[in-house]
């Protein structure tokens, strides 16, 4: 790799996961031997457990080169949700600084986090202590609290406190940065208030997996989905026929679908309404290049973090969508 590719990555190298044959982010960098490779942490290095987690980490530990650097396990192109690591990343994260986990979000997650604290080699942080899960119209305890850039702050706060004792020389850098990325985070929330205050409709047609009810907690956003929480899950020609009513009684002229997701079902439920098709992201997803249905000329590049997946997707989209007529600074 050219120093000019390691500068546009800043801090972040690509790799290939052990065993998985797909890119995936690392902040140190892999090792290719035969097509395959492996992430290689250390002791200053930070283990992230999906997208959303690593940016509120590598917001925290910054560009210092004194700081703590941070790794996201999860490849790019794959989703968070579903995508479990090869049974030999735990030992391999055995060497790293720390691990930041969600809890409730993956089994793997939840039972390495066990096995590290069990170990007692790696530090382990939950990026979601603190924070009540809601019953949300998708799911009990839903989990996707990151989703809310006023919780989102909590995740922060945790990671920081995290990483200062992993590493308490630079307490006051971690707290710092915490507390800037904080700021932009209350931004993007008087961002949301301002889409939805200024919007015709409160309701938006998710065709794929349901991770974005906290939006209805915070903001009032109903999400219909006829799919639920897990990508896994398949839609009902019952559950799809009340999407399409719901559609035609409140005149909604939109589907939306995650940009991490196969997107048949948005494509088939437009097709069948006359919609138009726009993007979201639960920040579950790296992507280089272009989404799936490439409806925008969005192109993704594999280190955005939460300012560019709310920024460049999630506000322009909500506000088409819920017709809202607010202009909104998307520049960050």
């Amino acid at each position: 790799m050219e120093k000019s590719d390691i500068q546009n990555v800043s801090r972040r190298k690509f790799a290939l996961l052990a065993g998985g044959g797909v890119a995936a982010s690392a902040g140190i960098a892999g090792c290719i031997d035969g097509g395959e490779a492996v992430i290689d942490p250390d002791e200053n290095t930070v283990v992230a457990s999906m997208p959303a987690v690593w940016d509120m980490a590598r917001q925290v530990a910054g560009d210092d080169e004194e700081t703590l650097d941070t790794l996201d396990v999860v490849p790019v192109g794959r989703h968070g949700h579903d995508w479990e690591p090869e049974p030999a990343t735990v030992e391999v994260i055995e060497e790293a600084a720390a691990f930041i986990y969600l809890r409730g979000f993956a089994s793997w997650q939840d039972d390495a986090a066990e096995e590290l604290e069990d170990n007692d080699e790696t530090t382990v942080i939950e990026a979601t202590e603190g924070i009540d899960f809601f019953d949300s119209p998708a799911e009990d305890d839903d989990e996707h609290f990151w989703m809310d850039p006023v919780y989102a702050k909590e995740g922060v706060d945790n990671i920081a406190e995290g990483l200062a004792d992993v590493d308490p020389e630079n307490e006051e850098v971690y707290m710092s940065n915490a507390g800037s990325f904080k700021d932009e985070l209350e931004k993007i929330h008087e961002d949301m208030k301002n889409v939805v205050e200024h919007a015709s409709l409160d309701t938006i047609i998710v065709a794929t997996h349901d991770s974005f009810q906290w939006w209805y907690q915070q903001y009032g956003i109903s999400v219909k989905s006829p799919v639920g929480t897990s990508p896994d899950d398949q839609a009902s020609p019952d559950e799809i026929e009340d999407i399409e009513e719901i559609m035609d009684d409140e005149g909604i002229e939109h589907v939306l679908y995650d940009v991490g997701e196969p997107a048949e079902l948005a494509d088939n439920l437009a097709d069948e309404t006359g919609a138009d098709i726009l993007p979201l992201s639960p920040l579950e997803t790296q992507i280089d290049g272009t989404p799936e249905l490439d409806v925008t000329d969005l192109e993704m590049e594999p280190d955005w973090g939460y300012r560019e997946h709310f920024y460049e997707i999630n506000i322009p989209t909500l506000k088409e969508a819920l017709d809202s007529d607010v202009e909104i600074d998307t520049s960050y």
